[in-house]
């Protein structure tokens, strides 16, 4: 009798095979006198383990049938499998292209034909509104069955991976010493996360008996790139979920139209003394900006600077009774508002140009002709949530410091002084002398001017302002001038000094940006040698871009304020921009020595306000007073700011020999679209991509074992036959933990008809330890 094999006594004939599994005793009932049966198999469970037998009370007699187009059957279902695999690569490279060419769907997820229209430019907030509200009751419902889509790419993957790891074990039954018990239903448990996480997914290619071969060891690893290929299709399949879904999902993002380069950046005239065409001075030419009559645009902007004056005088009112905060004024140039731009975190108060707005305001005109005259622009922009008219230009930033103190001048010749003013500080806690060079005898660039402002309040002088310009100035205290030697200087004969030497000395690197190139402006009600209050300012020039909204229900409320986007912030060691006195007489409309009428409410503010300051110390606590002067000033220095022209090519006609740098930018137009559209944004975007590019390799692995490796495919039921089918051999004698039986490993061979059948590899068994 076979030793692996015992007859147990039965009413029938035939001999009843087991396997001596464990030393259990073995039960069996005779399998009926009948042939060709069908058996069923029940589970029995004994002690701890579960055994197989057949159960053949409802078995039927079965008709043998010739095994006929078998083979033929298997290689369709072959090649269907793998045809299944490789249809999985054509959403995934569609989604792919989609999502890298940033591709635009429209004013709604559901967007076929053009036919999802927001009504942009319908001109009527309601209808747009209602039109918003209506997209986005379908957008809901689209995301909602993209959403299913994303399951479904997820569920396709799942069959392809566990193909893959399916014909990964095949190859390794197949071949070499076999595959570990434990990794025989590898393919049917690798979705589950908790899978990670079982001891024998890592022990099972550990041989039970220790070999220094290299054959054994190559076996072991080859069996560890078995487990690790698992471990990272489990890790692959849940993560694919939520890839799929990243890059189903189109999101609303901003998009811009192509830029258009419409000029090149040729210089700013803020050194040069106020110029410009009828637009830019309304009721000017050029004989009286050179006679500096600048009073000829009154008409145009002295209200729009008194309206400033106004705002400035109720918002800090309205700030000392709620501290909620202080709303700039608005001002308007050719379709649009503009106020000034005031950031926490940066001290420069950047200033839109009137001359881009000017230009901005042209652009929407160009915008309206192409969306009333062109069906497809038309379609471009209405298709979309919002429209943001955007253009790059020139913006001057100031830096501007209002201190109260004694104007000292020291007169060094006919056409030669310096002048000090005093109580000059940033931080209320250092206070510093602040000396300037005036006159034409000097030999680097100052300049000055004035006029005066009729006093409204009876029995006080007229207030005169003084604009000045100088190039260099030199700081000092009671106990510091910071090397430059001017507090010895002053205290003996000025006109002996070496004064070039000290305006030379380089300043403190936190004082370099305020004392180059600054302007000052006095008001005063007796002269020098008086206390006065004066402010100075800094400049700078930056590059930012002009953006208005013009959704309807934004725009067309009366909203239309140009922001500034992209400004950035000065360095600190920037040089400020050289800016003429006489801009701050443009921005008052007023002549060079003249007098601004005291019925205006710019004068009537700083009237108001100017013995309070000559009277109240400087502290730390800024107060009302304080706050709207400082305002006053900053809106007039902003005013003057706004209407410094600048020069510029056409870009499209340049000559050769203009080459665009960092001083000299192509100032571009476009328009930016909010609209529903793909793309790679965020890190989500890009680890979806690296996920679904992992599974194509995956797929493309499984492409490769298919046409290269994999010959015949096994249902679950073949394999679970062969398994009933195998006669022990003695391989799990001396094994009692499951995950030594996981390491057992069997080698699959074709049998009759291509079924497979398992036989034992022993070069690792305890028997040959």
């Amino acid at each position: 009798m076979n030793p692996d094999y015992r007859r147990v006594p039965s009413s029938g004939d035939h001999p009843v095979p087991y396997p001596a599994y464990q030393g259990l005793p073995y039960q069996s009932q005779a399998p009926p006198k009948k042939e060709n049966v069908r058996p069923s198999v029940q589970v029995t469970q004994h002690s701890s383990t579960s055994i197989f037998r057949p159960d053949y009370s409802e078995s039927a007699t079965i008709v043998s049938k010739p095994r006929t187009g078998n083979r033929r059957k298997r290689w369709v279902l072959h090649l269907i499998s793998h045809l299944v695999t490789a249809l999985w690569l054509a959403p995934i490279a569609s989604l792919l292209y989609l999502n890298f060419k940033r591709h635009v769907i429209g004013a709604s997820v559901w967007c076929p034909h053009n036919k999802c229209s927001a009504g942009v430019f319908d001109g009527d907030p309601n209808n747009y509104i209602q039109r918003a509200n209506q997209l986005d009751r379908d957008d809901h419902n689209a995301l909602g069955a993209l959403q299913f889509v994303a399951k479904g790419l997820e569920i396709w993957f799942m069959l392809v991976a566990t193909a893959l790891i399916y014909d990964v074990a095949m190859v390794f039954a197949r071949r070499g010493g076999g595959l570990p018990l434990g990794y025989m239903l590898t393919h049917l448990e690798f979705g589950d996360l908790l899978n990670l996480f079982n001891w024998s997914m890592w022990t099972s290619p550990i041989p039970h008996a220790n070999s220094a071969s290299a054959r054994q060891r190559l076996r072991t690893m080859t069996l560890y790139l078995f487990a690790v290929l698992a471990a990272f299709l489990t890790l692959l399949t849940n993560l694919m979920g939520p890839a799929t879904a990243v890059l189903v999902l189109p999101t609303p993002q901003w998009h811009d139209t192509p830029r258009q380069p419409d000029e090149i950046f040729n210089g700013i005239g803020a050194a040069d003394e106020p110029s410009g065409d009828e637009f830019a001075f309304p009721g000017c030419n050029d004989e009286s900006l050179t006679l500096e009559t600048y009073s000829c645009n009154a008409a145009a902007f002295a209200p729009s600077l008194d309206a400033w004056a106004t705002s400035a005088a109720a918002n800090v009112r309205q700030n000392s009774q709620f501290q909620q905060g202080i709303s700039l004024g608005v001002s308007q140039e050719g379709a649009f508002g503009f106020t000034l731009n005031v950031s926490i975190s940066d001290p420069v108060v950047w200033v839109p140009n009137r001359q881009v707005l000017r230009s901005l305001s042209d652009d929407l005109m160009d915008l309206s002709d192409d969306v009333y005259g062109d069906a497809t622009s038309k379609i471009r922009y209405n298709d979309s949530l919002t429209t943001v008219l955007q253009r790059t230009g020139p913006s001057i930033g100031v830096n501007v410091n209002c201190n109260m103190g004694n104007w000292t001048v020291y007169e060094l010749g006919e056409n030669k002084s310096i002048e000090c003013f005093g109580g000059w500080t940033i931080d209320f806690q250092n206070f510093y002398t602040k000396c300037i060079q005036l006159g034409p005898d000097w030999n680097t660039v100052n300049d000055s001017s004035n006029f005066t402002l009729a006093n409204p309040i009876p029995g006080q002088n007229n207030i005169t302002v003084y604009s000045k310009y100088s190039k260099k100035s030199v700081y000092f205290n009671d106990t510091d001038d910071f090397g430059s030697g001017i507090s010895s200087c002053l205290g003996r004969n000025v006109a002996n000094c070496d004064w070039d030497k000290i305006f030379d000395h380089e300043p403190p690197r936190d004082l370099r940006n305020t004392s180059k190139n600054v302007g000052n402006t006095v008001y005063s009600s007796h002269g020098p040698n008086h206390d006065v209050v004066w402010c100075d300012q800094v400049a700078y020039l930056g590059f930012p871009t002009y953006q208005i909204d013009l959704t309807p229900s934004s725009a067309s409320q009366g909203l239309g304020l140009v922001q500034l986007n992209n400004i950035g912030t000065a360095p600190l060691d920037h040089t400020p921009l050289p800016v003429s006195p006489r801009w701050l007489l443009a921005a008052w409309s007023v002549d060079v020595g003249r007098t601004v009428n005291g019925s205006r409410a710019m004068v009537q503010g700083l009237a108001r306000l100017m013995p309070s300051l000559l009277s109240t110390p400087a502290t730390t606590n800024v107060t009302d007073d304080q706050l709207e002067f400082i305002f006053l000033h900053t809106y007039a220095i902003g005013q003057a700011m706004s209407m410094v022209n600048y020069y510029s090519v056409n870009a499209t006609e340049a000559d050769p020999s203009v080459h665009p740098d960092a001083d000299h930018p192509v100032l571009y137009r476009f328009c930016t679209l909010r609209v529903w559209m793909f793309g790679l944004n965020g890190r989500t975007s890009r680890l979806g991509v690296a996920v679904v590019l992992a599974g194509s390799v995956c797929v493309l692995l499984r492409l490769l074992l298919g046409f290269s490796f994999v010959r015949h495919e096994h249902s679950p039921v073949e394999l679970f036959m062969a398994a009933l089918e195998h006669q022990y051999q003695h391989e799990f004698d001396g094994l009692h933990r499951e995950k030594d039986w996981a390491k057992v490993r069997y080698r699959m061979e074709m049998g009759h008809a291509g079924r497979p059948t398992f036989h034992p590899d022993r070069s690792g068994t305890p028997q040959e330890s």
